[in-house]
């Protein structure tokens, strides 16, 4: 195609046509051009789809993540539950004043799940990523980057709300155990004091009765904290999840 060219050329010159020489390379030089911003074109098609499919990528891949979230949702609030019911038969035991073995299965429940502090650890490899490879660019939607972040934005509160619960809590836990005679009834150690009598453990418990209840009340208002926050968090993340489902479907179509 260049000899093509060059042979035109010199035909044209030799002809000593000057003016379709002329008007012959200005020809050329648009078909150049236009070459070349077709090629361009192409070039920025190709990267567009690169980051289209990466985008996909990242947005369906975050999809999983927030279903994995609405999971552990589920799974924290039902373990929240069961805390709350072991740690109500509890403090009713307590009001009892029975020193007895047969309310100790009560205590033991809330050995085994009352005074358990409950946490909640988001699925975030996609947003970490995101982040911090600069990648959150690929978004187009900037209204959905602005929801994503908000999203990641409220769940550091949560765990930040969780963290400061738990360091509130921790000083009456402590007090507990050294103060009363939790250890030889906690289903983690009792098996350390089996020559102890059950019955004198549970007299003492009863006679630590306020500091027993303000513990379990403590554990009963954190649970009840961090329920509320999943709960929220929950209706967030569905629609969030619906959001980035749209936008997909926007991307595919």
């Amino acid at each position: 195609m260049i000899n093509l060219f060059k042979g035109i050329r010199r035909r044209l010159w030799s002809d000593k046509n000057f003016t379709k020489y002329v008007l012959y390379a200005i020809g050329e030089i648009v078909l150049v051009v236009i070459g070349i911003l077709i090629a361009l074109q192409i070039n920025n098609w190709k990267e567009q789809q690169k980051l289209n499919q990466l985008q996909t990528v990242y947005l369906e891949r975050m999809v999983n993540d927030l279903s994995q979230d609405l999971l552990n949702f589920d799974n924290v609030i039902k373990d929240i539950e069961a805390n709350q019911q072991a740690i109500t038969k509890f403090i009713e035991v307590l009001d009892s004043g029975v020193a007895t073995e047969a309310i100790l299965p009560d205590i033991l429940g809330f050995y085994e799940r009352g005074w358990i502090i409950s946490d909640f650890a988001p699925t975030e490899n996609t947003y970490i990523d995101l982040s911090q490879t600069g990648n959150m660019k690929v978004i187009e939607n900037t209204q959905l980057v602005n929801e994503i972040i908000e999203y990641y934005g409220y769940m550091d509160i949560v765990e930040g709300s969780a963290n400061v619960n738990t360091m509130w809590i921790t000083p009456i836990d402590q007090a507990v155990a050294k103060e009363t005679a939790s250890f030889e009834i906690d289903p983690n150690t009792a098996h350390l004091f089996q020559e102890k009598d059950k019955t004198k453990a549970i007299k003492n418990l009863l006679l630590n009765k306020e500091l027993m209840q303000r513990d379990a009340a403590g554990h009963y208002w954190i649970n009840t904290s961090l329920k509320g926050n999943l709960e929220a968090m929950k209706n967030l993340s569905v629609a969030l999840k619906e959001a980035i489902e749209n936008e997909l479907k926007a991307i595919k179509e």
